[in-house]
Parts: structure tokens; sequence; C-alpha cells
């Protein structure tokens, strides 16, 4: 198996803007979508959206409005930008579920996991490559 390595270019005051999202969604996973370009492995996230979970068991799950994940596509592709990172939060360490594998399959992004079950917001991006996730080198400072 030729696993392709991908880096998630960050900026460390996003990841800062979602933990704080996440912090004040909880006891909710919070969840947030972020547009960019990839560019061979490596993915640039350009915008980001914070966006209210309507999962109906939101302590365990996310959902986004499907009109407003609609909305944000394509005002991306009229920015010349694509979905590049789905971010959302656990209440169990920052990896993803069965659930995430599985919707993992249908939305070939990274997937960024933030957690705060040491104490202190901590993330993890990872990428589903042959069925399995392989997790992602985040570069906060470039």
């Amino acid at each position: 198996m030729n696993v392709l390595h991908y880096t998630l270019y960050l900026p460390q005051r996003t990841i800062d803007v979602l933990h704080k999202h996440a912090e004040e969604s909880l006891p909710s996973e919070s969840v947030g979508l972020m547009f960019g370009k990839i560019t061979g492995s490596d993915v640039y996230v350009k915008r980001m959206e914070l966006l209210d979970n309507t999962a109906e068991s939101s302590r365990t799950s996310f959902a986004v409005d499907p009109e407003i994940q609609y909305r944000l596509y394509v005002e991306a592709e009229e920015r010349g930008e694509s979905l590049v990172c789905i971010f959302h939060s656990h209440p169990a360490p920052p990896f993803p579920s069965s659930s995430d594998i599985r919707n993992m399959n249908l939305n070939s992004v990274v997937w960024l996991i933030a957690s705060k079950k040491s104490g202190t917001w901590t993330s993890k991006a990872f990428i589903l490559s042959d069925g399995a996730p392989n997790e992602v080198t985040i570069v906060e400072d470039f």
C-alpha cells in the first residue's frame, strides 16, 4: 500500500478560533467547514465557516443544515475554492470514530477533530486512505 502523506496548512489563530467554538458548543459537538485549495498532498485552508450542530444527538454526533452547506459550497466554487477540511469536536480523544470513518468515505477531505479529553483542547487531522484513517501533519506557522 502506497499512502500519500498529506499536510494541512492551518494557521494557529484559526485553530484557536475552532477550539473556542468547540468550548462554546459544549456539551454538544461543534462543527465547521473549511475551504481552500489542495495542491498535490498540500491542503491550504483559506476560509473557515463555524456552523450550528443540527444533529438530534448532538453530544455524540454532528450534522449541518443541508441548505447552508449547499450555499457554502456554491460560494466557495465562485471564489475558486473547494471544501478541503471538515472540523468537529469529540467528547472522546481526537481520533475518528466508526461513524466518522463511514462519513469520511462520503467526504474524502481532511477531517480535523478536536478534543478536551486531556483537559486542554487538542486537534488531530486525518484523511481516509484504503479504508483506514491516516494522520495528516498540521503546519501552523507558514
